[in-house]
């Protein structure tokens, strides 16, 4: 599964949250049974992924491919979507509360962006601040040695 979504254990950690000593004790030679915290992160993160295969071994390590995905509201306003593929139908039912709580946790994510992104931004004009002190400096200094360099 981690070779087919990632180039390797570290990309693969990287992408669910979770340190590559983590992964590598899941997979590697001491074979410890993942937490249910860390198998929710791989199924939020991928979700072609089957959960009773990530949990019990059996089965298909991914879903049936969703290229037939057809989608539909219903009067209670549950999202129907129904996957036809192969001839095999599976339908998964999402409520609105559901999208709106993935719209509000992509939206703190993007503020969380935004934060770090205007953070960065300071430590860059404070590293510009920095830098002219430093070169003015080194100005004063070299004209009170009367040196060219």
């Amino acid at each position: 599964m981690i070779e087919t979504l990632s180039e390797s254990v570290r990309a693969f950690s990287e992408q669910i949250g979770e340190s590559t000593g983590n992964t590598n004790n899941y997979i590697g030679s001491r074979q410890l049974a993942p937490k249910h915290e860390y198998l929710a992160k791989v199924l939020k993160h991928f979700s072609n992924v089957d959960a009773y295969w990530l949990v019990t071994g059996e089965g298909k390590p991914f879903k049936e491919e969703a290229g037939d995905l057809q989608t539909q509201t219903n009067v209670s306003g549950k999202k129907n979507a129904v996957n036809i593929a192969g001839g095999k139908a599976t339908q998964n039912n999402y409520s609105i509360t559901d999208c709106e709580k993935e719209r509000d946790t992509y939206r703190a994510e993007r503020d969380l962006a935004r934060q770090e992104a205007q953070s960065l931004r300071e430590q860059l004009a404070l590293k510009d601040a920095l830098i002219a002190a430093k070169d003015e400096m080194l100005v004063l200094l070299r004209g009170g040695y009367n040196r060219p360099n």
